[in-house]
């Protein structure tokens, strides 16, 4: 397939409507606790790579547009994070909501401050925590959604192709396909927004047909959205307006976005917007290994099984009391010597000799092998260190801290928490 899209290198040709990126990055990640926290929630977490779900996600959109015209849309506890984390993003990229006011007053302020720096631009809306495998697939139908946001004042959403019932998401009705000029892949008609289901509801929508995952990613024109939110949410309007006359003026628009903020209803785009307008449409993204990772099952379904220098884990149970996992060590590899602060784990050989270092300096470690069914409980603060004298595979359960490590030496050269 051939997309015609006008970016090369990061470069938009001239005369296009350029495209802007906003990654939505305020959730305080309430879900996943006590994986993640309020002090930093799970889209500043490496939780699947050695990248955080930040870093991953602006890597995703780069090709498509260049940094400088990427936004991050985050809470004022978290701008520090967040350049910490992306250093190379200018600062005024930074958006900072001084209250969550959920994602339509998110998606305001960005209109309008994109919209002031190019009143053709196109903008697409991105969570900041969401994992996708097949990024190639992701990136074809974001240029198709952007090629189709330029052609018109259409409000565009992905949507996921659903592969089994799920009550986690909420559901797209989509209607009748339409032709849609600059897009190849096709392009239908939004009908129905579908809150989350039941599992029967759910089961009889798959059997329907016609129905897609709710992804919480939009393309359109910064001046279409704009204009719904108008339309649609006057309040929210009026309150844009006085910050867009403040960021006019040059001045300092804090003041005026916190006494705005403060105002606010809390609201969603979905229900302020999208269930209302008439001019939503849906593209479906096909099969690009996406989710949410907004539960404790999605987490470790996407973890289940991790390649390591040492050999492998599989994490065959998260919940938010306890972890569990089977570690597979390779004969003569051995894992870092490490602590945790807070994770409580217990271990247990099934198969194979292992040789347990331990103890409370790295200069005086007691070294215990240990045989199929014999265990040991590491608390936090204890130092240790796995080594396979044959090959075995390890039973390990623990609070579910799975980030909770702090490697003091390292033979795959991996130092730090």
């Amino acid at each position: 397939m051939q997309v015609r899209v006008a970016v090369v290198e990061g470069k938009e040709e001239p005369g296009v409507h350029a495209t802007y990126a906003v990654v939505m990055a305020g959730g305080v990640g309430e879900r996943l606790q006590p994986i993640s926290s309020a002090e930093k929630p799970k889209q500043f977490l490496a939780l699947l790579s050695a990248k955080t779900m930040l870093q991953e996600t602006v890597d995703r959109i780069l090709p498509i547009t260049p940094l400088e015209q990427v936004y991050v849309s985050t809470g004022t506890a978290y701008v520090g994070l967040v350049r910490e984390q992306l250093p190379d993003l200018p600062n005024q990229n930074v958006l900072a909501e001084p209250i969550g006011r959920g994602t339509a007053a998110c998606i305001g302020l960005a209109a309008i401050t994109i919209g002031q720096r190019d009143p053709n631009a196109v903008m697409v809306v991105l969570p900041a925590d969401h994992q996708i495998r097949d990024v190639a697939r992701f990136r074809t139908v974001l240029l198709n959604a952007i090629e189709a946001a330029r052609a018109g004042d259409r409000l565009i959403t992905l949507g996921i192709d659903p592969n089994h019932p799920s009550t986690e998401y909420g559901y797209l009705k989509a209607g009748e396909q339409i032709p849609m000029s600059g897009s190849q892949l096709p392009i239908r008609r939004l009908e129905q927004f579908v809150e989350k289901p039941t599992k029967e509801r759910a089961e009889q929508l798959l059997s329907e047909g016609g129905y897609y995952w709710n992804s919480g990613m939009f393309v359109w024109r910064a001046t279409a959205i704009l204009h719904e939110i108008e339309k649609y949410m006057p309040e929210l309007h009026s309150g844009l307006s006085r910050i867009a006359k403040a960021l006019r003026s040059q001045a300092d628009a804090s003041q005026v976005i916190l006494e705005v903020f403060q105002n606010l209803k809390p609201a969603s785009i979905d229900r302020g917007v999208m269930e209302k307008s008439t001019k939503g449409l849906v593209i479906p993204t096909g099969d690009m290994g996406w989710s949410d990772v907004g539960s404790f099952e999605s987490l470790r379904k996407e973890k289940t099984i991790q390649e390591k220098p040492w050999g492998y884990e599989e994490l065959w149970g998260l919940t938010a009391s306890y972890a569990g996992k089977i570690l597979h060590i390779r004969k003569g590899q051995s894992l870092s010597l490490q602590y945790h602060n807070t994770k409580d784990e217990t271990i247990r050989v099934l198969s194979g000799q292992l040789r347990l270092l331990h103890g409370d300096s790295a200069d005086s470690l007691t070294p215990q092998e240990l045989c199929p069914g014999e265990r040991f409980r590491i608390p936090p603060g204890l130092l240790h260190r796995m080594e396979a004298i044959e090959e075995c595979d390890v039973l390990e359960v623990s609070t579910p801290h799975l980030l909770d490590v702090v490697r003091l030496a390292d033979h795959y050269g991996r130092v730090g928490t």
